[in-house]
């Protein structure tokens, strides 16, 4: 009798009844496996730090409805205003204007598609490549928003499988700032714009890209590195700036709602937590006034370090996205509203200026260890009448409307002064002559205030220039340049970089209050692109806007950096195409121009005691 195993010893149905509750195990540890995986990386409820006795919405999720983005009615108050019926005459104009605008856009384009395909930028004077951004292509995904804004479909259609064969994974040190506001900035906005069959590529890059920056986040205050290696995970230091920690927000925000993963929005939303927990007591090199925050940061001791706050260079779009974030969930959660109103008080009571006699107000850099303001500002800083003027209608802050029409007359100052209708990047104006701003003396002489009395200071209420609502004017014509004394202002950078900031203010002041002289004024800067900047292949920087040359090329730089076509030219088409393309209200734009939709959501409130 051959010899019986032990298993063939057991009853048949004890056999049967073994294997079952062996697949029920293996069911249940699978099952138990899967969720509790999901607990860890898919759940919307894990608490970032916050400062004891501190209220804040510090979690939110999109409402699952997908029909709400389609229908969605916003609870905040409306920013465009509503504009009259143009004229015939009116509408040709603007449609011609419009058009040459795309052109422009279309020669930039081509340029860089004959010359740079795939490379980050071109040099517009020798035709060569420049790849500051990894060399992931930053001309051609930054462009992707204004090709499908414009109605450029077949040069949407062109790029599309160039996206796909995109290798985010490569060994260089990118910047976590720049490939987040170009690239999946401009990957999400061409997304959410496309109804291409084939648009879930965009997404599916955009995700590559930000999982390849989060270990750049693992720092002992959720801060990223400056600079970070994906590959070598390595980074050049531990110094960071502000804008680039604080700029992150609504990409990965609006990543979080499209993938239902709740990493990136929890990464953003812990930098923002942080920010607002930030005792100034600690900043050991002078003062921080209430609301602001210096420029620089160490990502290992969560300590700003010694620099001046601004709204220009290295801080100005942390600024714009506390708004932003506002407008982007719908003002759901307080902390940012209450973020913006404190650093826009503190703004206005310790760095803007006004220069006597004029409507004109200068936003310098604060020197946090002399406690005041230095005389500096830049070009960066002029996308602040648009913040200010935004914020003015969704939080009733009249008086900022009018502070932001004052900046923005500082700007296009500074571009109809030049001999190229042209900005310089940087400019001073001396301490001696500005005052700090007042809204009892703003557009007073000095004269005219000494005879004011001290009990003027003292007034409180509505100032003498609070706006009033006026019916919208069919006034296009514009005042001659202002004439202010000889060395009051100074350009100390004299370059023309291309810089859409201008722009996009005179856009955000053309839709809020529908005034034409905006458009005109941006008519004014676009020819003055066209004369100075074009080359045979696309556009160049200036090297002196003050320098007149009959051969506009001997005054140009070879470079053009991927936010002609992200923004400038954008913001140009957008300023001459009817209110209802990118509505203010249906949309909001990120620091690189590129819209994300804004839409309702749900909002988890969390007190600690």
């Amino acid at each position: 009798m051959p010899h019986q195993t032990l298993i063939s010893k057991i009853p048949p149905r004890w056999r049967a009844a073994s294997v079952i509750f062996i697949c029920f195990l293996i069911i249940l540890f699978t099952y138990h496996y899967k969720h509790s995986n999901d607990d860890n990386t898919a759940s919307w409820k894990q608490k970032p730090s916050l400062p004891e006795d501190e209220y804040s919405a510090t979690l939110f999720k999109p409402k699952q409805d997908s029909g709400s983005d389609i229908h969605f009615q916003s609870q905040l108050p409306r920013i465009q205003t509503d504009f009259e019926t143009e004229t015939q005459e009116e509408r040709l104009t603007r449609e011609n204007r419009r058009e040459a605008v795309k052109a422009s856009f279309m020669h930039a384009w081509n340029g860089y598609k004959t010359y740079a395909m795939g490379a980050d930028e071109l040099r517009p004077l020798s035709n060569k490549t420049n790849n500051p951004f990894g060399g992931l292509g930053a001309t051609m995904i930054d462009s992707l928003s204004t090709m499908l804004i414009m109605g450029l479909d077949q040069e949407f259609q062109q790029v599309l499988p160039l996206v796909d064969q995109l290798n985010v994974h490569v060994n260089e040190s990118l910047s976590v700032f720049e490939t987040t506001i170009r690239y999946v900035g401009g990957l999400l906005s061409a997304y959410e714009l496309s109804n291409h069959p084939e648009r879930d590529i965009l997404l599916r890059k955009a995700e590559q890209l930000a999982i390849a920056l989060l270990p750049a986040f693992d720092t002992p205050f959720g801060i990223p590195y400056y600079k970070f290696n994906p590959i070598t995970l390595g980074y050049e230091s531990y110094r960071t700036y502000l804008a680039d920690a604080a700029t992150i927000q609504l990409e990965f925000y609006t990543l979080s709602h499209h993938t239902q993963n709740p990493i990136y929005a929890e990464k953003a939303q812990a930098i923002t937590d942080f920010l607002e927990s930030y005792k100034r007591s600690d900043y050991t090199y002078g003062a921080i006034p209430p609301g602001l925050f210096p420029n620089e940061i160490n990502v290992r001791t969560g300590k700003f370090l010694f620099s001046s706050i601004g709204f220009g260079a290295m801080g100005d779009s942390a600024y714009e996205y506390f708004l932003k974030e506002h407008i982007f969930t719908d003002g759901q959660m307080p902390q940012f509203s209450r973020m913006y109103t404190k650093a826009i008080d503190s703004m206005k009571a310790n760095m803007l200026v006004q220069i006597p006699g004029t409507k004109m107000l200068h936003l310098p850099t604060f020197n946090t260890k002399r406690g005041k303001v230095d005389n500096t500002m830049d070009h960066l800083t002029c996308f602040v009448p648009g913040m200010l003027a935004m914020g003015s209608k969704l939080l009733n802050r009249p008086e900022d409307l009018n502070i932001a029409k004052g900046i923005l007359d500082t700007c296009i100052y500074m571009y109809r002064s030049s001999n190229t209708n042209l900005s310089p990047d940087a400019w001073i104006i001396d301490n001696d002559q500005f005052m700090p701003y007042n809204k009892y003396t703003f557009g007073k002489t000095k004269e005219e205030v000494s005879k004011l009395g001290a009990w003027w200071d003292k007034l409180t209420g509505p100032a003498i220039t609070d706006p009033v609502e006026v019916p919208n004017t069919k006034n296009r014509t514009l005042d001659a340049v202002a004439k202010l004394p000889l060395g009051w202002v100074v350009s100390n950078d004299a370059r023309y970089l291309l810089r859409p900031e201008t722009l996009e203010s005179l856009f955000v002041l053309y839709r809020i209050t529908g005034d034409p002289r905006y458009q005109e004024y941006g008519w004014e800067i676009y020819q003055g692109i066209e004369n100075y900047c074009k080359t045979p292949s696309a556009y160049a920087s200036v090297k002196n806007v003050h320098s007149y040359r009959k051969k506009p090329f001997l005054n140009q730089i070879d470079s053009m950096e991927t936010f002609l076509l992200a923004e400038t030219l954008k913001y140009l088409y957008l300023l001459f195409s009817p209110p209802n393309v990118i509505s203010l209200d249906e949309y909001v734009l990120n620091t690189e121009a590129h819209p994300l939709k804004r839409r309702p959501f749900k909002v988890q409130f969390n007190i600690r005691h």
